[in-house]
């Protein structure tokens, strides 16, 4: 065993992950909030310049607006829908060489690095890619011993190698 991580699905938990992400995972969601002022500001200036045709620049605006607010509230809703169907739950995670046992209330699973088509470090933690599912995110304040985390991730980018980049949001 190379290190041990207990993960807590709680609302801070919800909330580093997706910072997380949005830093290091998403291509474009991290810059949707500026699409949204280009797009407005695109709207105004096209029913300022075309006043004929005011209303395909207003529309261009609302859709702006639109997405401007979709955009500025995704991380609350986002953390709201996760944190209102996990409620208390956590993990136990154990690193060996090869694999990861992951132990909680509802049973205990084995994952062979093998299984896992990327892996990504982040500022505050790393992300681990399956080859199915969703990304698993693992706090650096959740291993221990805290001086095992460099080897962890040198032994993680050596067997699972290349970091992924998700495309889209």
């Amino acid at each position: 065993m190379i290190a041990t991580a207990h993960v807590t699905f709680d609302r801070s938990y919800f909330e580093l992950q997706y910072d997380e992400w949005l830093q290091h995972r998403s291509r474009f969601k991290k810059y949707e909030i500026w699409f949204a002022i280009v797009l407005t500001l695109f709207g105004l200036a096209m029913a300022l310049v075309f006043q004929h045709q005011w209303l395909v620049g207003a529309l261009f605006v609302s859709a702006g607006i639109y997405e401007f607010a979709m955009a500025a509230t995704h991380k609350r809703r986002w953390v709201n829908a996760r944190t209102s169907t996990v409620r208390d739950k956590s993990v136990d995670l154990e690193f060996g060489t090869e694999s990861l046992t992951s132990t909680s209330a509802h049973g205990t699973g084995i994952m062979r690095f093998t299984g896992f088509t990327g892996f990504t470090p982040a500022s505050h933690g790393f992300f681990l890619i399956p080859e199915t599912g969703v990304s698993l995110y693992i706090p650096r304040a959740t291993i221990d011993p805290d001086d095992s985390y460099s080897s962890l991730i040198e032994l993680l980018s050596s067997t699972i190698g290349r970091t992924v980049t998700e495309y889209g949001g």
